[in-house]
């Protein structure tokens, strides 16, 4: 079990502060745009949320299915959709060593990789909603320093990776943002 493992509860903490962002979304702001290219808030939390799935999917030990960008798949209540997701995939995270091997798309890694995939993505997404909605958001230091270190080894192929944009000037020196430079994004 992982449970005791740091990344478990920086996993939690970053969901937390996704959910937050979700929850505090008004009704006509889902169609804003975001950073991220061509998605809107809506395709950003669906995206989360087939991201927490397919997390699940790995701990219960099946190769996940890369699914469509679906914005059907948040239903009436995306924060309901949202919150039992997360908390299946916190689950999975408390119950699943973090050195399991899994089926990724970019090859066979460590669960606890994965992991720190979720942790960012929690985290990055949660300040593009913010940053769509033009509210402030400050990432939390410790996650984002965690992100931070696990993402600088992977530095030089970030962009070519296509997930990322080119790194960009940090905005300040806080953890946070110098992790959304680092992937791209101008705080």
């Amino acid at each position: 079990m992982s449970g005791d493992d740091p990344r478990v509860a920086l996993f939690v903490g970053a969901a937390a502060f996704f959910g937050e962002q979700v929850a505090v979304l008004p009704g006509d702001a889902w169609e804003l745009a975001t950073p991220c290219p061509d998605w809107d808030i809506r395709q950003v939390v669906t995206h989360v949320i087939l991201g927490e799935a397919q997390l699940t999917e790995l701990a219960e030990g099946r190769r996940p299915v890369e699914a469509e960008l679906d914005v059907g798949i948040l239903g009436a209540n995306p924060m309901s959709v949202w919150r039992g997701t997360a908390l299946r995939a916190i689950e999975a995270a408390r119950a699943t060593p973090l050195d399991r091997r899994v089926p990724h798309a970019v090859g066979d890694l460590s669960f606890g990789r994965v992991l720190g995939f979720r942790i960012t993505d929690n985290l990055v997404h949660a300040w593009d909603i913010a940053t769509a909605r033009s509210a402030a958001c400050v990432l939390p230091d410790d996650i984002a320093e965690w992100a931070l270190d696990f993402w600088l080894p992977m530095a030089d192929g970030l962009v070519d990776s296509g997930y990322f944009g080119p790194m960009q000037q940090p905005a300040g020196s806080s953890p946070g943002e110098r992790l959304l430079a680092l992937l791209g994004r101008a705080g």
